[in-house]
């Protein structure tokens, strides 16, 4: 049996494909066939654990920007290292798939030490500081999107990973009645990511009012600051709607959804594709060298989004935004199909083939092909 870990986590980004390619080795090998080294955080935990995987705390303190944190980081890497050391060696692993985040450091460092094949996936158009470091130890990275910066490493344009309850996703109809929706009313998706965004908020709760009197019905995930502000606003509307701080079911919510306004992650964007949801895209403007700006524009350049930026965001450009692309049939229709074009539904399987392949050039555990059988 191979024996894959998953390194680094933090956000949701990195977590929600790391649990796809997850599922695609358990698909083949069980499940026990995968483990996770991560921070530990909240987040992590309840993905992690919702999704029914074993994972290792790795104790790796995220720089903040002070001297002091960054030294911090340096020493809480160094000693980390041991810890994944250990837990590759205890786990039997034949290879280690980074993706992002500071705890995919030590373990890529400490698979380096066991040469074990480190393998990056980075979703990004820009690959982030860790994945940058990471890819001196890296056979390959596999990207979501094509690169803005070059790294150490082969780089294959193969796709984001995503979970498989996004490829096999129940009919729109019925993803509204679940959530206590009309199947027939246009309906917007509003969401900030797994923690929520403030600036999103606000302007789509101050947009309700402006939004009241035209056909269509509202899904909120607001993170939990803002649940109670978000959910009077659009009781007051008068529009149906469906308002939550988050969701571990959020095929569903993007399946419900014609629209989406949210930030550009690249999680939420593969995931918004593969249900062929196009977007509105806000994009976090202290992101790390503006990687979700960068995102944003490769979507809009496909036609599958339109980028507004979060000083231009405001309840008139949400009311124009809704009032031409989701109540406007052809305009829609246009989005929905780029959406579509944009899609990589099968990025796990291939990635974890190429990986496999690796593995196997490497001497370790067999080849097995998309059909699950040894090569």
């Amino acid at each position: 049996m191979t024996r894959i870990v998953i390194a680094g986590g933090g956000t949701g980004g990195h977590i929600a494909p790391a649990i796809a390619l997850a599922d695609e080795f358990a698909s083949r090998f069980g499940r026990d066939s995968v483990h996770f080294l991560c921070g530990g955080n909240e987040l992590e935990r309840s993905m992690l654990g919702n999704a029914g995987y074993q994972f290792t705390p790795l104790p790796v303190s995220r720089p903040r920007g002070t001297l002091r944190s960054k030294a911090t980081t340096v020493i809480t890497t160094a000693l980390a290292v041991p810890a994944a050391r250990r837990q590759l060696k205890d786990f039997g692993a034949d290879a280690l798939a980074c993706v992002g985040g500071y705890a995919s450091l030590p373990g890529a460092m400490a698979a380096s030490l066991l040469r074990l094949p480190v393998f990056l996936l980075e979703s990004n158009a820009v690959p982030g500081k860790v994945t940058r470091t990471v890819a001196r130890f890296a056979r390959v990275c596999f990207a979501h999107m094509p690169l803005t910066r070059p790294l150490d490493c082969p780089v294959e344009v193969l796709g984001n990973p995503v979970r498989s309850a996004f490829l096999e996703p129940v009919g729109k109809d019925q993803a509204r009645r679940a959530l206590g929706l009309r199947p027939d009313l246009p309906t917007l998706l509003v969401m900030g990511g797994s923690q929520g965004a403030q600036a999103i908020n606000d302007s789509a709760i101050a947009g309700a009012p402006l939004l009241a009197g035209l056909r269509l019905q509202v899904l909120h995930l607001t993170g939990q600051a803002d649940l109670e502000r978000a959910s009077a606003a659009w009781r007051a509307s008068g529009l149906r709607h469906r308002v939550a701080p988050f969701t571990h079911n959020t095929a569903t919510w993007f399946r419900a959804a014609d629209l989406a306004l949210t930030r550009s992650g690249a999680g939420t964007i593969s995931e918004l594709l593969a249900l062929a949801v196009p977007m509105i895209l806000v994009p976090y403007p202290a992101a790390a060298d503006d990687h979700q700006r960068l995102n944003a524009q490769w979507v809009a350049s496909h036609g599958a989004g339109v980028l507004v930026p979060q000083a231009d965001l405001s309840p008139d450009r949400i009311l124009e935004l809704t009032q031409t692309l989701l109540l406007s049939e052809g305009a829609l229709s246009a989005a929905t199909a780029a959406a579509e074009s944009l899609a990589v539904r099968g990025a796990a399987g291939d990635i974890a083939d190429a990986m496999l392949a690796g593995i196997a050039a490497s001497g370790g555990a067999p080849v097995v092909d998309s059909r699950k059988r040894a090569a």
